[in-house]
């Protein structure tokens, strides 16, 4: 397996928790990970990017344009990461799952045409939304995860996002796993 993932959102909103779960993941099929987070002013909701390459690489960070896949929390946030997504070709579609709400234009209609034209398959859903649906807003990371997982070609099996969870998530197991489960009921393009 060889996945570079760029997960993007704003501080407080769980980048580092889901990262976590995919490194877990590979982890447990023994893929070796590389990683890379960068905070900003996340304490003061700023920029929180991570990069995580899984597989047979040499450096954490991922470059412009080498991306396959892009979780992003927030739609600002994702359309400021887009550039690090690749355009299609080997290895399939890259994509980019955001969460994003349904009156929201995403992609941007000034990108929507280049997002086209490189091949890029946007899954988009409320995750924010769902978590306050839960009176949590702190778990629409774990909904967007849900969703991404329940999309095709997301490298990682619902089951293995659910695994991962289960084993990182202490006294807020049950709660988590809720998340997920709401995440993956969504429908969306």
């Amino acid at each position: 397996m060889k996945c570079q993932t760029v997960i993007a959102g704003i501080g407080g909103q769980g980048v580092l928790f889901a990262a976590k779960i995919l490194t877990e993941i590979a982890r447990r099929r023994e893929v070796p990970v590389l990683g890379s987070q960068t905070f900003g002013m996340a304490q003061r909701g700023g920029s929180v990017t991570t990069h995580l390459k899984m597989g047979e690489f040499e450096s954490p960070l991922i470059c412009e344009g080498d991306a396959d896949l892009l979780l992003a929390l927030d739609a600002v946030e994702a359309h400021r990461t887009l550039p690090f997504l690749r355009a299609r070709g080997k290895g399939g579609a890259p994509a980019c799952v955001v969460n994003a709400r349904e009156d929201a234009a995403f992609p941007d209609p000034r990108v929507a045409g280049l997002v086209a034209d490189m091949g890029i398959v946007v899954h988009r859903c409320n995750a924010d939304r769902e978590a306050l649906a839960m009176k949590l807003p702190l778990v629409a990371n774990l909904v967007l995860l849900g969703f991404a997982s329940s999309r095709p070609g997301f490298p990682f099996a619902y089951a293995e996002v659910c695994e991962a969870t289960a084993a990182l998530s202490g006294p807020h197991r049950t709660t988590n796993l809720e998340a997920l489960e709401r995440g993956r009921a969504l429908s969306g393009p």
